[in-house]
């Protein structure tokens, strides 16, 4: 996953100045392509983590100040629904409203199946303003990080080391 989001980063980067250039001159489909991929891998790693952990732990919460694993995960679907709308096109209101419901193993792997379609269909069109889909990666990663820590605690082996 690193790799892939240095090449991304290194990809925008090696095109100087950013604003001087055209979407020609910045391989916008070679782009959209790389973020697609990286979107893949991360999002495949948070639904690999959401399946491995036992119905049972998705209560668990490390302390009392952090959410549970089952609304740690709804989050992220919840953020896939927000950036993936943006990016494509849609002006939709942030909503917790995953998080924030039923956040038992069943739910939450049903919705978050449901919030991953959202993006797929977002990095598949040819519309998509990649801002909010470079945020959703960068997000999704950050909260991959959280699950890697929840999993260790569970006694699980995350799916990236595995």
């Amino acid at each position: 996953m690193k790799g892939r989001l240095l090449a991304v980063a290194g990809l925008v980067l090696s095109v100087s100045p950013l604003s001087a250039q055209s979407e020609t001159a910045l391989d916008m489909p070679r782009l959209k392509e790389e973020l697609g991929k990286s979107f893949a891998e991360v999002s495949s790693l948070v639904m690999k983590s959401a399946d491995m952990v036992p119905a049972d732990k998705y209560t668990y919460r490390p302390v009392a100040t952090v959410r549970t694993f089952g609304e740690l995960v709804a989050h992220v679907a919840d953020s896939y629904t927000w950036y993936c709308s943006r990016a494509s096109g849609r002006n939709l209101e942030w909503s917790d409203a995953i998080e924030k419901g039923k956040t038992d193993k069943a739910t939450v792997t049903q919705k978050l199946s449901e919030a991953m379609a959202v993006c797929t269909a977002a990095h598949g069109g040819s519309n998509a303003n990649i801002g909010p889909l470079f945020s959703n990666i960068n997000h999704t990663s950050l909260h991959y990080g959280n699950i890697i820590t929840y999993l260790r605690m569970l006694g699980l082996v995350p799916p990236s080391s595995g």
